[in-house]
């Protein structure tokens, strides 16, 4: 079994240096294309299961 860890993209606070927590802060426009750059870097892993955390910024980035 291969376990494989991501962070979500950079944020908006990321981007300003400040915590967040469990806050639901949105990514930045950098986030978002990170998110987007990684997608299909994990489609050619064909991972069996994905489990994410419910904020924003562990969503699936609007394409």
């Amino acid at each position: 079994m291969r376990l494989l860890l991501v962070r979500h993209g950079q944020s908006e606070w990321n981007a300003g240096r400040v915590l967040q927590g469990q806050a639901d802060i949105p990514l930045s426009t950098l986030g978002r294309e990170q998110a987007r750059a990684l997608a299909p870097v994990i489609a050619r892993m064909q991972p069996d299961r994905a489990i994410t955390s419910d904020l924003a910024r562990a969503a699936t980035p609007p394409r």
